[in-house]
């Protein structure tokens, strides 16, 4: 038995989000349900590249769940939704604040029919302020946020971050809401609303920022501190071949180590002072040049110096740290074959994560669970 066996949740969200959320938490054996629009469902379905004729973006973020088409606008749908959350005990939902109410299936019109019921709202800025309807994507949230301005090169323009931040921590942010909200309801059997704003997540990713300007008054930008590229002790560096290592020795015993598998105890003490850094920064630029990536690996491995690659994702997928820890896993499906997904991060050893079913076809379970309604 896994331990989330028994919970049921409607998912009513699309793209990340929402669908990595509530696919963390089937794939510890909550009940999920997708609830989606007639015609296109998720936007998901239809981002390339495809396996047949399933999105991969599909494939990856609904796995362990089934699909039930639903039109909300209707009386039919919106009726048959309120019947199955009063079998239910979370919702996830994505829309902008005021559509639910409109639709008829809010958290105040359901509580009342399903006092436990839990509903977790996943929006760009949440319930309140000036921007609460405002469209947007993570580039967004991450500039208002601060982010962006702190990424890149000093001197150059803010870099786009390569991942999702605000989407991806939102969906953690949301799943551990939802798990104390279900102990909340346990004990007193009573649900509650969950308001998770992508960009209010995407402010609380910045603890040194924070202390650096609630400290101090300091304001953190690419290259002024040491989290954005001002020391030599945590950066990044060319290799002879056009490659890149990741330098993060903050310790003095890794910086100590680094520089002697260097052969430059020259520069051990040099890093105490911070005016140095150029210097020291200018020296490893020259050092790093005269090797290549991989022979940095196999001259660095096992000294305790805190430098790493800097791999392409391909490289990632091949390491062998990530099959140690099974993070790419191999899926063979009657229906598609042999196909590829990221692993569970999660290593739960008395209750893991387990991929039971490939994410569904549109309405694939229509039959099912609408069928319990009428019983």
């Amino acid at each position: 038995m896994q331990a989330l066996e028994g919970i049921r949740i409607l998912d009513l969200s699309r793209l990340l989000p929402g669908p990595y959320c509530t696919m963390l938490l089937a794939d510890f054996g909550a009940e999920v349900i997708k609830i989606e629009e007639p015609g296109r469902g998720d936007y998901s379905r239809s981002f390339p590249p495809f396996l047949k004729d399933f999105g991969y973006w599909h494939l990856q973020l609904n796995r362990n769940k089934k699909s039930v088409v639903l039109d909300l606008k209707t009386d039919e749908g919106r009726e048959a939704f309120l019947e199955l959350a009063k079998t239910a005990d979370v919702v996830v939902e994505s829309y902008r604040p005021g559509v639910l109410k409109k639709l008829g299936i809010d958290y105040e019109t359901v509580s009342k029919l399903n006092p436990k019921i839990i509903y977790c709202a996943l929006t760009g800025y949440g319930a309140k302020g000036p921007l609460a309807k405002q469209a947007d994507h993570d580039i967004g949230y991450v500039s208002l946020a601060g982010i962006t301005n702190m990424s890149g090169e000093a001197g150059g323009k803010p870099a786009i971050p390569g991942v999702l931040m605000a989407d991806m921590n939102a969906s953690m942010a949301a799943g551990m809401s939802i798990l104390i909200a279900l102990r909340h309801a346990q004990m007193t059997g009573q649900g509650q609303e969950i308001d998770i704003s992508l960009y209010n997540v995407a402010m609380t990713l910045m603890p040194g920022a924070a202390s650096l300007y609630f400290g101090s008054g300091f304001v953190a930008e690419r290259g002024n501190n040491w989290l954005t590229g001002m020391y030599a002790n945590y950066n990044i560096y060319e290799t002879k071949d056009s490659r890149y290592v990741s330098v993060g020795c903050l310790e003095k015993k890794f910086w100590t180590n680094l520089c002697n598998a260097l052969d430059r105890a020259d520069m051990v003490e040099l890093s105490d002072d911070e005016e140095n850094h150029p210097y020291l920064k200018e020296q490893f630029t020259l050092e790093f040049k005269k090797r290549t990536m991989a022979e940095w690996e196999a001259h660095l491995e096992g000294k305790d110096t805190c430098v790493t690659p800097v791999y392409e994702f391909a490289e990632a997928c091949a390491a062998e740290q990530t099959e140690a820890n099974e993070m790419v896993l191999t899926v063979q499906d009657e229906e598609l074959g042999e196909y590829k997904q990221i692993g569970f991060a999660m290593k739960l050893c008395k209750t893991p994560a387990k991929h039971s079913k490939r994410a569904p076809r549109l309405g694939e379970d229509n039959e099912e669970i609408l069928g319990q309604l009428k019983k």
